[in-house]
């Protein structure tokens, strides 16, 4: 498989940029005897030392070693291409050179946008267990590289975007965040209720089911503090103060007006709190998403409603996006605006921070996992097909709460072991 020089004569000059000890210096060796003699009419450099006895005599006429090279900064732009893996390969791309990951474990492949995710997972083909080096691998890429083959080096920027200092300090902090609430949270299970609408009598036209009765919640209030369960919301979470010994907490989508109406008096009534997710979109007036389909209208809370809510001190408001739009079928750009702008609005009006995003119609995938993160929020939260908090806070499992959920059915919802149960059901 030997390539001919490139169209005009001009020589392909390629680096092989890394240590020449241990693993990478068995690579470089294995470049050297069985991957550059394939290509001699190639001028290749090696790039770093210590330079050991014998490598110098495996290689051939057109390989040259410089030894190390404290700054590779003014070094990359001599070559057409860099071989390279971990932060060699990161300091090539913000140089913007062509890379061909090729680490310890594999060759992982020109970074292209294609494989983005791939080449970070394995830390430029670095790291990843059980794997070899297929050597002739790297010489079918040299020699697309020969033939003509450029990679787009356009996904550079956003490659190198997960690299900079705010992501990295928001990376250290998510990890931070995951291991504090195990700790706060430790072996207490968190159950996370799902609620809609409270109304006082039984809507009996209603086509989805998603309201519970006042007095049916008011003695779901009334069973958790007999079992010495304390609801509690996202900011406690967050916070310093203790948590209880048995934390639940319930959560309340789309900012009913009825959730002022009559959640907050029954908050007020058992020393209770809970979580509501509003529309950032603060002109819709009702349930147009749900109405269009034959469901009753019902009126959402103003933003007096809203701000009375939160000043409550009972009631923390999280996002529901801004009008209630299935994520998945928005575009990147649109996906970005409705969680971004949502939390905005939101806390414009209450001037507090929001923490948590509730999915619409409880529809997410890894694209909407990740948006969620990338906004800003603390907490991504699900209905029923989800993950434990403790598991994943940007997909975080609810137990819903139907009109016919009975008194042994909301026990079941709020014991801990209701995930097993699921789980032995095949509904996770």
């Amino acid at each position: 498989m030997v390539s001919t020089e490139p169209d005009g004569g001009n020589r392909l000059r390629i680096a092989f940029i890394g240590r020449l000890t241990g693993p990478k210096g068995d690579i470089a060796k294995k470049l050297i005897a069985t991957v550059f003699p394939h290509f001699p009419n190639t001028r290749f450099t090696i790039v770093g030392g210590p330079i050991a006895d014998g490598l110098q005599a495996l290689a051939g006429a057109n390989v040259n070693f410089t030894g190390w090279i404290a700054d590779l900064t003014p070094l990359f732009t001599r070559f057409d291409l860099v071989i390279a893996s971990g932060r060699t390969a990161i300091e090539a791309v913000y140089a913007g050179v062509p890379v061909l990951a090729v680490g310890e474990a594999r060759c992982a492949g020109f970074i292209v946008r294609e494989n983005l995710a791939e080449v970070q997972r394995t830390n430029f083909g670095d790291c990843e267990r059980g794997s070899r080096i297929d050597l002739m691998e790297i010489v079918h890429q040299l020699d697309r590289f020969h033939q003509g083959y450029r990679p787009d080096t356009g996904c550079y920027s956003e490659l190198l975007a997960n690299y900079s200092g705010k992501h990295v300090a928001a990376a250290v902090e998510q990890t931070y965040l995951d291991a504090r609430l195990e700790c706060r949270l430790g072996r207490r299970a968190l159950p996370i209720l799902c609620y809609h609408r409270v109304v006082p009598e039984a809507l009996p036209d209603s086509k989805i089911n998603i309201h519970v009765n006042r007095e049916v919640l008011d003695r779901h209030l009334t069973q958790l503090r007999r079992r010495g369960m304390t609801p509690i919301t996202f900011t406690d979470l967050l916070g310093d103060t203790p948590l209880p010994r048995r934390p639940v907490m319930l959560t309340f989508d789309d900012g009913y007006r009825d959730n002022h109406e009559y959640l907050l008096p029954l908050l007020e009534k058992h020393d209770a709190r809970a979580v509501i997710f509003a529309l950032g979109d603060r002109s819709i007036r009702s349930n147009v998403w749900d109405s269009a389909r034959g469901e009753p209208a019902a009126s959402l809370m103003s933003d007096t409603e809203l701000r009375a809510c939160h000043a409550s001190g009972r009631i923390e408001i999280g996002s529901h996006g801004l009008s209630h739009r299935r994520l998945g079928d928005l575009s990147a750009n649109a996906l970005e605006h409705e969680l971004v702008a949502s939390k905005s609005a939101l806390e414009t009006l209450l001037g507090i921070p929001v923490h948590a995003f509730a999915y619409p119609y409880g529809e997410w995938g890894s694209r909407e996992r990740e948006a969620v993160e990338r906004a800003g929020y603390a907490f991504g939260i699900a209905t029923d097909h989800g993950a434990l908090l403790t598991h994943d806070r940007y997909a975080v499992a609810r137990r819903i709460i139907f009109p016919g959920t009975s008194s042994f059915g909301f026990y079941k919802k709020t014991s801990r072991w209701y995930p097993r149960y699921r789980r032995l059901l095949g509904r996770t």
